[in-house]
């Protein structure tokens, strides 16, 4: 048996010799939409507990459209180019509305990068303003949450009348999904304020586990969800969401509007009944990709892989990831935590938060639970910090010996698709 994982911008083919009933999950994502046009103007025109967006549009004041960067996917563009001519019909153009790459801690992107995730149209003839939350003289305090974090975001977002957010839905390691208010905190956010957001994805001052709550496809309870929403609103401008549902072939499935809050619950609801996987059990071994590029960039985007796919593994099972990491460790705060291996992790954290922190929490977990082999353009000695060990071509066989073909199973693109187990309507698979 062959399998092709999705591998940085093409394919990894994988042999599996003598195996013949691997169970094969994750690999069929729901049709785009017929007419995308129509599905967003629909939406825009009857929006989820909002009033139309036509109504909201300001006799007065700025605009701001917040958008996902480079690493939530590329179907961002073509829903912009549409959001953008409604409001042309409606009398507003690039005078008064301003593009806003909610970045928050993400690097910036070139402008060859920017040309490809938006448009080149879109890019020379509006403006684009890039996001930069260690840049304090373009920060703005609005207020605190009652987690008291310290809500400093773009002083041009905090001083528009409209702030529409535009992002791709995913489920997310430790806030839920992504998405929704997830544009505007962290997106358009000062450091100082996503590092206190984030803090709380961390359970007491040992920091040493993730908060109850802060798990993939889940809301209720999730304090750094809670946080970011409160956060959001604080902004004095009305705010409307765009919220979009990814389909096969960087197409959209579905996409709604409204509420900043409630349109993106109705949009995660949809996005959990094509994205999760219902199982009766665990296995005792999980084959996976990240979804190829840009999901398997690096390793830190590539985590998030390794912890949805965490959950259909049994404890002490075998992992086998495929992520290209062209882009190395793609976190100097990440790195730092493992600087002194997995055994050094502890006392990092008793020296103090730092970002992504929950990233090296979560990895401590992992590969104390699993053994974890990555398949990557990283060096051995690069990923052995973190406690992952080399996944090369001729160890397939022996890493999988003694596990049965019906208790291995492969998720083609973990980073999309949730294994959830105990469902009614699950199957073995």
């Amino acid at each position: 048996m062959r399998i092709s994982l999705p591998y940085n911008g093409g394919e990894l083919e994988v042999d599996l010799p003598d195996r013949r009933n691997i169970t094969v999950v994750g690999d069929s994502c729901p049709a785009p939409v017929a007419d995308l046009e129509r599905a967003l103007e629909e939406s825009l025109a009857n929006p989820v507990h909002s009033a139309p967006l036509a109504r909201l549009i300001p006799k007065e004041g700025s605009i701001s459209i917040l958008v996902s960067d480079m690493t939530r996917g590329s179907s961002i563009g073509s829903v912009l180019r549409l959001l953008l001519s409604h409001l042309e019909r409606g009398g507003e153009g690039p005078d008064r509305t301003g593009i806003f790459i909610a970045t928050g801690m993400h690097r910036g992107m070139g402008r060859s990068e920017l040309k490809r995730h938006l448009g080149a149209d879109i890019f020379e003839r509006w403006g684009v303003h890039q996001h930069d939350a260690t840049n304090k003289d373009l920060l703005i305090r609005v207020g605190s949450t009652n987690a008291k974090t310290p809500c400093y975001f773009n002083e041009r977002v905090v001083d528009s009348a409209l702030v529409i957010t535009l992002g791709t839905l995913s489920f997310h390691y430790f806030a839920g999904f992504g998405g929704g208010r997830k544009l505007i905190l962290p997106g358009v956010a000062g450091e100082r304020t996503i590092l206190a957001n984030h803090r709380l994805s961390l359970h007491g001052k040992e920091m040493d586990m993730l908060s109850e709550g802060c798990r993939p496809g889940n809301l209720e309870g999730n304090p750094v969800h809670e946080d970011m929403i409160e956060g959001a609103k604080l902004l004095p401008g009305t705010l409307f969401a765009v919220n979009i549902v990814p389909g096969a072939e960087d197409g959209i499935a579905h996409l709604n509007s409204g509420d900043i809050e409630l349109s993106h619950l109705e949009a995660c609801a949809r996005y959990r009944e094509h994205f999760t996987i219902p199982l009766k059990r665990s296995f005792g071994a999980v084959i996976i990709s990240a979804g190829g590029s840009p999901r398997d960039a690096n390793l830190l985007q590539g985590h998030k892989a390794l912890r949805n796919a965490s959950y259909a593994l049994s404890e002490g099972g075998v992992m086998l990831g495929a992520f290209a990491c062209a882009g190395g460790v793609g976190s100097d705060s990440y790195a730092a935590a493992f600087e002194k291996g997995r055994s050094g992790l502890r006392g990092r954290l008793r020296k103090g938060y730092t970002l992504n922190a929950q990233t090296a929490v979560s990895t401590y977990d992992l590969t104390e639970r699993h053994s974890i082999y990555l398949r990557t353009m990283m060096k051995d000695e690069e990923i052995a910090p973190f406690g992952f060990c080399p996944w090369k071509e001729d160890y397939t066989g022996y890493l999988l010996e003694g596990i049965s073909d019906e208790d291995i199973l492969v998720i083609m693109n973990a980073s999309a698709f949730l294994p959830e187990q105990g469902n009614e309507s699950s199957t073995d698979a």
